[in-house]
């Protein structure tokens, strides 16, 4: 019943509001001397708008006890002087009651459900009250009420209590909103959060006309809130009926997958999108309009994901010392956001960037009140490494730090073999030599049949991995080291979002190498809690060694087209593409060729094996041993003498033997 009155009483002050403000009335001298007079009751203490509050209630009180009266008898009453004290004593009894459930307390531009449920309980106290009293007087000759003038007062006092809230709001909002042209606003969904912005869309806005479509067949042509439900199929229909304009997403309940699907529908139809945040993401329900965001890449590729399993979240991390190099890059950062969060004991920062290093320890700082080590240094500089894991008893390393933008190391080869590989083998052998329990390397797809030296760098890291897993298999069982392997993280620094992004920013034009080009992609926050997990598969204390060497393989879904996701982003800044089609556009692309080094396709797999599933639906094995008959002591003597001579063609020649690297002219191999 409560609902019922809610949207009535929001539906007829829509209408009264919408009729009103159409009329030319509203421009007339009297109503210029109304708005005076609405902005000088503003201006007034709140201790007489109580006092207005409180008359009016009074008056609603003897009213609604003499037409109750009048409808019992069917006629018009004229109360005798001792019914008289039974009128007077209607407005005595109200007052305390309705200022005990907050009548008075609430503000009457945003009054809704929950002053209506305060005015159902509060009026029904004053009847019984009422009525208690006209039984007990009784006794001294006072003629007795007729139960059917107390139903009848409980209902009309209710209807004209929350009558008057509610033509004190539409009086209040129609004096001080500017005449405005009449809008329409478009909310995918009829759930609670779409009800709940509606209703905040509407209190300050009279003229705003909101129209939800859901999916769900039960609620098509229904009102929510006084606001028509239409299907989704009708959105196209609606958008183009209404001169839709702005339209806010909330299917918290729905799949990425349609999500994304509704949100590029709008998009076509040139609507700017706002979504609503995952339901986890909203600590409490209130100031829902607030948490409304833009719409982010992310939202369209439509990418679904699995609540991480905390048993394996915590396992190598909650207790732990955990220590992250290239703890200030994309990955590095949010593995530290990841571990801090996870209740790790001591977090040791090893970043070779000054800048990087001290804004995460200042992010950190902020987020978590545990213990964190930052270092200053190189993965290069194995005494270091060895020195810090010792000194504050390092459990756990997660490897990230890596130069991973393509043609920066393809012009500067042995910088990138150094920190990459070299790199790889200081910290496996800190490892190795120390108490470190497990150590994940965090790689990458360009690692699979490189065509960079980037990507070949990081094959041999692989490898190394998997070299130190096979002795801490024979000689400390109790190690463990594994790799992670996956394609782009969303908003990364070598990623080519950033990129699309500034030069969308800058006006165009955007640079797409190749029209067929794709790439694979996930959030960092998702690729860090899957390599978390990875490495708790690997092994732990509690299970140490299970999985030693393995290359743990990411699900990363489709694979996306580069020019799309091009597309989509221009479309997303609610910009228009220049070409052929529309020469007057805002945004053009521009195709410029593979650059050295870079591949049309990424895959993630070397072996024609196909890899073992694990527990985790978005987590696998690849089966894909070291090659046979290669000598690690004698490719790690080869690397540190290549690169400290600088001999580029003895590099190139190990890369190609070692790691299959193809020459820079068949960069473009899928």
């Amino acid at each position: 019943m409560l609902l019922l009155i809610t949207d009535y009483w929001t539906y007829v002050h829509g209408k009264i509001a919408t009729y009103l403000s159409d009329h030319t009335f509203r421009d007339c001298e009297s109503v210029a001397m109304f708005r005076n007079l609405i902005a000088w009751v503003l201006a007034r203490d709140r201790r007489l708008k109580q006092l207005v509050l409180m008359v009016t209630d009074t008056v609603i009180v003897l009213v609604a006890i003499w037409i109750a009266y009048s409808i019992r008898l069917n006629r018009f009453h004229v109360p005798n002087s001792a019914q008289m004290l039974l009128f007077i004593s209607g407005p005595a009894i109200a007052l305390p009651i309705f200022y005990s459930f907050g009548l008075y307390r609430s503000l009457i531009r945003y009054v809704g459900e929950a002053a209506i449920w305060a005015a159902f309980k509060a009026v029904g106290l004053t009847a019984l009250m009422w009525g208690l009293l006209a039984f007990m007087t009784r006794s001294y000759g006072v003629e007795g009420v007729p139960r059917s003038v107390l139903v009848l007062f409980w209902l009309i006092t209710l209807i004209l209590v929350i009558s008057s809230r509610f033509l004190a709001r539409w009086i209040l909002l129609l004096g001080t909103n500017k005449q405005v042209a009449r809008r329409h606003f478009l909310i995918v969904g009829a759930g609670e959060a779409a009800r709940q912005i509606s209703a905040s869309l509407q209190s300050d806005a009279p003229r705003l006309s909101v129209i939800h479509v859901a999916d769900d067949p039960n609620l098509h042509g229904r009102l929510m809130g006084g606001n028509p439900v239409y299907p989704s199929s009708d959105l196209p229909d609606l958008v183009r009926r209404y001169d839709i304009r702005e339209a806010i997403v909330t299917l918290r309940s729905a799949s990425n997958v349609r999500r994304a699907e509704v949100i590029e529908t709008l998009r076509k139809l040139e609507v700017k999108v706002r979504i609503l945040p995952a339901f986890a993401d909203i600590a409490t329900g209130k100031h829902i309009v607030s948490m409304v965001r833009e719409v982010e890449i992310g939202d369209l590729l439509g990418r679904e994901t699995v609540a991480p399993d905390m048993k394996l979240m915590e396992a190598n991390t909650k207790g732990k010392v955990v220590m992250i190099t290239g703890a200030g890059g994309s990955i590095g950062s949010e593995l530290c956001r990841q571990a801090a969060s996870l209740g790790t004991a001591k977090l040791i920062l090893l970043e070779n960037s000054e800048v990087a290093l001290y804004q995460i320890l200042r992010e950190l700082k902020r987020q978590a009140n545990i213990e964190f080590v930052p270092v200053l240094g190189s993965v290069v500089d194995q005494a270091l490494v060895c020195n810090v894991i010792r000194e504050h008893g390092v459990n756990t390393v997660f490897h990230a730090a890596a130069y991973k933008h393509v043609p920066l190391v393809e012009e500067n080869p042995f910088q990138g073999v150094i920190n990459n590989a070299l790199g790889t083998l200081a910290v496996a052998n800190a490892a190795y030599e120390t108490d470190v329990e497990l150590l994940v390397l965090i790689s990458t797809d360009k690692a699979v049949w490189p065509s960079s030296v980037m990507g070949a760098s990081k094959r041999l890291a692989e490898l190394i991995i998997q070299d130190f897993a096979l002795k801490a298999k024979h000689k400390k069982p109790n190690k463990t080291f594994c790799a992670v392997r996956f394609g782009n993280v969303i908003g990364s620094s070598g990623s080519v979002i950033p990129l699309f992004r500034e030069q969308i920013r800058s006006g165009g034009p955007v640079t797409v190498t190749h029209p067929e080009a794709t790439r694979y992609f996930m959030s960092i926050s998702e690729a860090s809690e899957l390599v978390i997990q990875a490495g708790s598969m690997a092994g732990s204390s509690d299970k140490p060694a299970t999985e030693n060497g393995n290359i743990y393989l990411l699900d990363m879904g489709e694979p996306v087209l580069i020019k799309d996701l091009a597309l989509k982003m221009i479309r997303l800044s609610n910009l228009t593409v220049n070409d052929e089609a529309n020469p007057h556009g805002d945004i053009a692309i521009k195709i410029i060729g593979l650059r050295p080094g870079e591949k049309l396709h990424e895959v993630l797999l070397i072996s024609v094996k196909p890899p073992h599933h694990t527990a985790h639906p978005k987590i696998s094995v690849a089966v894909e041993p070291p090659p046979e008959g290669l000598d690690f002591d004698a490719l790690y003597r080869d690397l540190k003498e290549i690169s400290a001579a600088h001999d580029r063609e003895k590099l190139m020649e190990l890369l190609h033997r070692v790691t299959g690297l193809t020459a820079p002219e068949s960069s473009t191999r899928t």
